[in-house]
Parts: structure tokens; C-alpha cells; sequence
């Protein structure tokens, strides 16, 4: 049963958690920028920035995201047996996936020169292993360790990266080597904590059941493909058509959109652990699922509405002036960020519902339109192109999404509150490109105003629901 107030308390407390964790640890990244634009040059940052790209579609292919799918199995059931049994089997995957992986890598290291090719294998092998890791933990219920574990990645990161490039003065592999430290520290705690390894061995191996969560996850490698052609392929055409130098200054716009994400994401996991915990047969879903993707809609409008002006304010002091170029980019990069993020949230519906086939049309049609529109547009528009073309195909991904969803579930997207927050981004980057600081500021504050004004009804729900779970203790 889910009440408003247990299903309102649990969503803070886990938003909490993550933000505390996962996001605010990449917050600290994100405030590294002066560092990083300071001691590594634009072509550099581009190439490092362009292999991590390269990465991203070959585990997607490989892995299939099949750390998600181990998380949703593992929450069919309460019972700790049944934990293990999807853990395993998602491990045994895992490892399949892991084996092939090396392979690839040492037939590419036969057959071309890539500068730090090694560093790039290693980066990607500890990364999946993470994301392994911190979902397993997810499944059995760790939040608080899960976010820890991001604390710790993110601080190792940091501290590395800082020893290497000023102190040693070291080039861009030190962004390798200490991702990679961060990477293998936080598997290493999460095991101690968790115990995700010795629990491997509590259950029998069902080649069946393995079987089952393969047949679900396979659509998924699609849509991963789909996902990085739609999100990280007008990287690759951004080198071809401009150079590699201006994809050092799109990596850098593209942080300032990917922290909007960071400043939302809390709310995008902690969705999972409610809408991965509703019967996929319950009939309030589409009420429900539809009220949570209005509000998400909310945090996600205002705040791009606040936090581009603030960007606006704070991009001198945290970018070096030889990427000053990514600054006129920032607004069309966190609309992008707002409907990619918009689109997972609606997207977490289908893996709840267990429609994964869903997931996978709509991506492959929205990477199709990204495939046909990228090119020209970057060619007349420059790295601007490359957003206007990711942010008509992520609508054309959320209108097909919606409608799949209104024809299972009774899902509506809406419409009025869309064209409200359209409105006030629209006037929020105009007032952007005026780059005056003044005028930005007030605007910032009158946005937190009008944010704390329309999520006031929440807020005091929220503070009630606290207030009678502490009366209950």
C-alpha cells in the first residue's frame, strides 16, 4: 500500500541520500573545471573527453545496462534469497560481458595505435565494475553506503588528479588513472560493506532465470546504442566537422549542462526505488506515475531557470579564457540536459512496468531524426547545431514515450505546465546572452523565489510527513 505520507517520506530520505552522495560528489567534480581548463589545453581535453565517449558505446553494447536489470530483479522480492539469486545472475552476465570486453581490447591494441589505449581499457573495465557494484547495492536496500561510495570515488578522484597534474605535472592520463583509482576504492568499500562477492555463493546458478534477465536486458543494449548515437555521437561529428580542439570547448559546455542533471539526478534514483517497488499490474500507476513526472517536470523547468543565470555569473571564474568559446553554448546544452533527463525519468516507467521493448522504439527513432539533423546543423550552427539536433529528437522521444504510456497505463504528460517552462527558459536565455551580470542575478533570484513558491505545497507536506513519522517513533 502506498500512502502519500510513506511514499512522500521515503522519496525525501532517499533524494537526501543521494543528493548527500552521488550528486554532491559530483558536484565537487564539476568545481574542478579550473584546474582541469587551466593545466589541460582544449585538444587534450577534446581527445580525453572524445575516448570517454567511445567507452560509454562500447559497454553499452556489451553490458546492455544490465546492472539496471539486476537492481529491478532483485526488487521482485523481499525475501534476502531471492536478492542473491539476481545478483548472481547479473554478476554471471556481468562477467560474460567483462570477458568479451578484454578480448575487443586486445584485438584494437593489435590493430591500431590509440594513444593511452590501456588507461582507456582500465577505465572502462572498473567503471562497468562499479556500476555493478553500486546497483547490487542499490538491490539490497544500501542506499546510504551506495552514496558514501560516491564521497569516496569522487574524493580520491580529486585529491589523484590534483597530485598528478599540478604536483607531478602530469598530462590529460592522470583523468584515466584517477578515475580509475576512484573506480576500484569504491568497489572495494562497497564489498566491505555489503559483502557482494561472498554472498555470490549463497545460491544455486539458474541457468534459467539467467536466461530470463538476459531476454529482458537484450533490448536494452539497443537502446544503450541508440541512447550514445542520440547523446555522445555529435561528439564524434563535432571533431569531423570542426575539430578536435572544438570538441574541448563542447566537453566543457556540455558540464555546465550535465549539471543540471547533477542537481536533479537525486531525484531521478530515488524514483527508481519507488517506481521499481510498484506492482507492475497497479491500476493507480498511470495517476501516479503521471503526477511524479509533472513535479519532476517542476524541479527540472526552475531549475534551469536558476541555474543559468548563476552559470552565466560564475563561468569566468571557474574556465580558463581559452575555452571562453563553450560560454554562448550553455544555454541550448542545459535545455538539452533538461528534456535527456526528462526522458530517462519517463523512461524508468517502462523498466517498472517491465516494458523494455517501449524503451527501445523510441530511443531508435529519436537517434534516427539526431543521425539525419546533426551534420547540417552543425555544419551551419557549430556546436550549437549539435544541441538543437539533441534537443528536437529528446522530443520527439518524450511525445512518442507518452503516448505508448497513455495507451498502457493511462499516462499524460502535461501540456500546460510544459509550455509554462518553455516560456520562462526561453525568457531565461535571453536575459543569459545579454551577459550582463546584474541583470542575471535578480533574474536568479526572482527564479529561487518563484521556485520556493510553486514547490510550497510539497514542501509543507513534506515537513508534516516528517513531522508525524517522528510523532509515530
Amino acid at each position: 500500500m502506498h500512502t502519500k505520507e510513506s511514499t512522500s517520506f521515503r522519496f525525501l530520505k532517499n533524494t537526501v541520500i543521494f543528493f548527500l552522495g552521488s550528486i554532491l560528489s559530483k558536484v565537487i567534480t564539476f568545481f574542478m573545471l579550473p584546474l582541469y581548463t587551466s593545466y589541460i589545453n582544449p585538444i587534450d581535453y577534446g581527445y580525453y573527453d572524445l575516448s570517454i565517449a567511445y567507452v560509454t558505446i562500447v559497454t553499452s553494447a556489451l553490458f546492455f545496462d544490465i546492472w539496471v536489470t539486476t537492481m529491478r530483479y532483485m526488487y521482485e522480492k523481499k525475501e534476502i534469497k531471492w536478492k542473491w539469486k539476481a545478483s548472481q545472475s547479473g554478476i554471471f552476465i556481468y562477467l560474460t560481458s567483462l570477458s568479451l570486453l578484454v578480448l575487443l581490447g586486445l584485438i584494437v591494441n593489435k590493430i591500431f595505435e590509440i594513444k593511452y589505449l590501456s588507461l582507456i581499457i582500465g577505465y572502462a573495465i572498473t567503471l562497468s565494475l562499479a556500476n555493478m557494484f553500486l546497483y547490487i547495492a542499490r538491490g539490497y536496500g544500501n542506499n546510504i553506503i551506495y552514496s558514501i561510495s560516491g564521497i569516496l570515488n569522487t574524493l580520491i578522484i580529486v585529491v589523484s588528479n590534483i597530485i598528478m597534474i599540478v604536483g607531478l605535472q602530469m598530462d590529460f592520463s592522470s583523468l584515466y588513472i584517477a578515475s580509475i583509482f576512484g573506480h576500484l576504492a569504491q568497489c572495494i568499500f562497497i564489498e566491505s560493506r555489503v559483502k557482494i562477492l561472498k554472498n555470490l555463493f549463497q545460491t544455486k546458478l539458474d541457468l534459467r532465470y539467467i536466461k530470463n534477465m538476459f531476454f529482458y536486458s537484450l533490448p536494452l543494449s539497443i537502446n544503450s546504442i541508440s541512447y550514445w548515437l542520440l547523446t555522445s555521437f555529435n561528439k564524434v561529428v563535432v571533431q569531423s566537422v570542426l575539430s578536435i580542439e572544438y570538441n574541448g570547448y563542447y566537453a566543457i559546455g556540455n558540464k555546465f549542462g550535465y549539471a543540471l542533471s547533477l542537481a536533479t539526478n537525486s531525484f531521478t534514483l530515488a524514483w527508481q526505488d519507488l517506481s521499481f517497488s510498484r506492482s507492475a499490474n497497479d491500476k493507480s500507476n498511470g495517476l501516479y506515475y503521471s503526477r511524479a513526472c509533472s513535479k519532476y517536470l517542476a524541479f527540472l523547468g526552475m531549475g534551469a531557470c536558476v541555474l543559468l543565470p548563476f552559470f552565466n555569473v560564475v563561468f569566468d571564474f571557474l574556465v580558463n579564457k581559452s575555452y571562453y568559446v563553450a560560454k554562448a553554448t550553455i544555454p541550448l546544452f542545459v535545455i538539452a540536459a533538461l528534456l535527456n533527463a526528462y526522458s530517462t525519468f519517463i523512461g524508468n516507467i517502462f523498466y517498472a512496468i517491465k516494458d523494455t521493448k517501449s524503451i527501445f522504439y523510441s530511443m531508435v527513432v529519436s537517434c534516427t531524426i539526431n543521425l539525419i539533423l546533426c551534420y547540417p546543423l552543425i555544419k551551419i550552427y557549430a556546436i550549437n547545431g549539435a544541441n538543437i539536433s539533441m534537443t528536437i529528437s529528446f522530443l520527439v522521444n518524450i511525445l512518442i514515450r507518452g503516448q505508448v504510456l497513455y495507451r498502457k497505463i493511462g499516462f499524460r504528460l502535461n501540456y500546460k505546465e510544459i509550455i509554462k517552462y518553455t516560456v520562462l527558459i526561453f525568457m531565461t536565455s535571453i536575459i543569459y546572452s545579454t551577459n550582463m551580470v546584474t541583470i542575471n542575478i535578480l533574474w536568479m533570484i526572482i527564479m529561487i523565489f518563484y521556485t520556493i513558491h510553486i514547490l510550497k505545497s510539497d514542501i509543507i507536506r513534506l515537513f508534516f510527513d516528517i513531522k508525524n513519522r517522528i510523532g509515530l517513533n
